[in-house]
Order: structure tokens, then sequence, then C-alpha cells
């Protein structure tokens, strides 16, 4: 997903020298530390090690802390998924095997997470295991089935977005990295996406809960982070999240319709002109056979930010010819410019269809009488039936 990065050359003792000026020193005789000084030495390590270390310097350290506390727990943490052992989590278990005595709420921290990590481990051995006849575990290969093929694809897709997430902090992340492109142009499975929101749910609400309530073991938890940083890293997650949706509704609206052998829409809406897809917006058109029959629809002018509402007065829905559509109400139906065109169509992506109509007509924005054309800028966003 992230670009590989171009490999830096070893730094030198002096540059590193300077850099751990500006980001701190590792602290590895805690004996000698000051209770005063404690808590903001636990920090600079904390940073030290985010800034100087990567994932696979994260893993040898949970695996040490395990072997040392938990040893009967090796194999499932060595069944859980290595993107799972995040820098904060690992920075704990090291500095704890250096001699450092942590806090009580970073310890609830760090207890709560590695249980979380152990518990998928299990999970997923478990789910490999087959018994004999004496209930002893059989190593044998099991075909897996497509939910638990699309389940390894989902833990893959979290663990790039992961890699991402650490680009993020480093500063290497592309400022024109998207979520939602690079689901595009992996045509990630729907259910990938809803799984993907689900994981960061829980990574959002932390984050709101550490910057509004300010809960003291996250507090604890996130200290190596300046407020400053913790908010964007609130904005990033919520943007991921907000990308997953918004590809939700374009898988859903490109899903191709079942329609009748008898009854050939194609050729009805061979001659439309629409905009199939606008990266601008994160946004994809309906199929045009879908406006055949349809009672209500949604139109997006992409180049004037107008939204038409079409309301169908015959019974058995619109009809199509050209690039224009027949049998709709001139009373009912209407049109707006949007001034914030990205709030509104995720309202009618999501809302319900008297919902969205409520707060489409709730815009101040003035109302006018509409035709029912369509042409290369125009996105069929929503089809009601």
């Amino acid at each position: 997903m992230a670009k590989a990065k171009t490999k830096l050359p070893r730094r030198g003792k002096t540059q590193r020298s300077l850099e751990e000026g500006h980001i701190g020193y590792e602290t590895t005789d805690w004996s000698s530390i000051s209770a005063d000084d404690y808590q903001k030495k636990i920090t600079e390590t904390m940073r030290h090690y985010g800034y100087f270390y990567e994932k696979k310097a994260y893993q040898s350290w949970m695996l040490a802390w395990i072997k040392k506390n938990m040893p009967e727990s090796v194999e499932n943490f060595k069944a859980a998924e290595s993107w799972r052992c995040t820098s904060t989590m690992s920075s704990l278990c090291k500095m704890e095997l250096n001699g450092c005595v942590l806090p009580e709420s970073s310890k609830d921290f760090q207890l709560k997470h590695v249980e979380e990590l152990l518990e998928t481990g299990k999970v997923n051995r478990e789910s490999n295991v087959q018994l004999d006849d004496n209930d002893e575990p059989v190593k044998a290969p099991k075909r897996k089935t497509p939910h638990e093929l699309l389940a390894e694809k989902t833990n893959e897709f979290i663990g790039e977005i992961e890699g991402c997430v650490d680009d993020f902090f480093t500063g290497d992340l592309d400022k024109d990295w998207s979520l939602y492109d690079e689901m595009r142009k992996q045509n990630t499975a729907a259910q990938t996406a809803r799984d993907t929101i689900s994981y960061y749910a829980g990574v959002k609400e932390e984050l709101r809960e550490l910057i509004e309530d300010k809960t003291e073991d996250l507090v604890e938890g996130y200290s190596h982070m300046t407020i400053k940083e913790q908010k964007k890293f609130y904005d990033f997650i919520s943007e991921l999240i907000s990308d997953c949706e918004k590809f939700i509704i374009s898988k859903k609206a490109t899903r191709k319709p079942r329609t009748k052998k008898a009854t050939p829409l194609s050729k009805q809406v061979e001659n439309v002109l629409y905009l199939k897809e606008s990266l601008e917006y994160k946004i994809a058109s309906v199929t045009p056979e879908q406006m055949v029959g349809a009672h209500a629809l949604y139109l997006f002018n992409t180049k004037t930010r107008v939204m038409k509402y079409l309301v169908s007065d015959r019974r058995d829905g619109f009809l199509v010819k050209g690039s224009t559509i027949h049998g709709y109400d001139q009373e009912e139906s209407f049109k707006k410019m949007l001034r914030k065109p990205e709030a509104m169509i995720e309202t009618i992506g999501k809302a319900t269809k008297s919902k969205a109509l409520k707060e489409f007509k709730a815009l101040k924005t003035k109302q006018s009488t509409t035709d029912a054309r369509i042409n290369r800028d125009t996105v069929i966003l929503k089809i009601i039936r």
C-alpha cells in the first residue's frame, strides 16, 4: 500500500547524538532516577523508542517480556498478528525489562493491551487445531473457508494501514495518500472496509476520551505525544474511518443490479452521458440502468455543485431517452446549489429516504425548478425505488 522507503544510510554517532538531543535519550538504569524525574524519563524514553526503532524491535521486546512474565502464553503471542505490537505497549514492556517501575495507570494500560493481543493469538491458534480420538492436537492442513480467507485479507489490509500510521508519525506518509484511493485500486471487499471501521472506531473513541475526558490511564499511555500530536492523530484516524464509509457507499452504488433477460435496460441507457466516478468528492455513480423504473433519484453536478432531486409522476417510474429522464413531476422535483457538498453527499448516502429529503430541503440555499438532463459532469448519486 505505502511505497517502500528508500534505505537510508546508517546514522553516524554524531548525527544520532544530535537527534537524541532533540528527541530524548533512553534510560536504562532506572535505579538512579529520582522520584521527581521518573515520569519525565518515562516520557523521554518512550519518545526515543518511537523514533529510533521499528516493528521488529517492538516484537522482540514484547517476546522477551512475555517469556519472562507469561511463559505459558508464548505460543499465543507468536500466533497473533505482528502489527498488534504497538510502539506504546512494546516500549512499556522494554522499560520494565530494564527495571522501570511503571505507574499504576501505565501498568493497567499495558496489561489491558497485552491481554487483548494474547486473546487474539489464542483464537488464531484454536481456529486451526483439530483433535484426534484421544483429544490430542493433530497438525493437519485445513482447508480455509471463504470467511477465513477474507479475514486473512482483512488482517493483511489493516496491517498495511498500520504501516501507513507509522509513516504518519514519522512524517514519511505522502501528503496526497488516501485510504479511499487505496481501497479503490485494490478493489477491496466491502466487508473488509466494515471490519476496518470496527477496528479503528475503538482507536478513535480512545483518542476522543484522551483529548476530551483526559482519562488518567490514557494520558499516561499517550504521554509521549504532545496535545497537538494527539489531536492530529485523532483527525487522521477519523479520516480513515470516513474514507471507509465513503468506499462502502461507492461500492454499493457500483454493484450491478440483477436484471431480467426479457427487459434489456442497457439499450435505454446506452447513450446516457454521466460521470462514473469523482475522485474529488470520493463518490461513484449508480449504474444508469437503475434509473429506469425508479421513483426518485439524486443527481449531483460536480462542476456546478448543483444537486437535483427528481420525483417520478408515473406508476412504473422513470423512462430514459438519450441523456434525459422522462416521467418526472415538475412540481415536486427541484434543485439546489450546495455550499458544502461533502456533508450533504454523505447524508444522502447514509440516511433514510425521508431523512435525506428533509435534510436536503432544510438547506438555506435557494430552491428552484429543475430539468431532468444529465451530462458528463453529473454523478447519479442515489436511486429510490
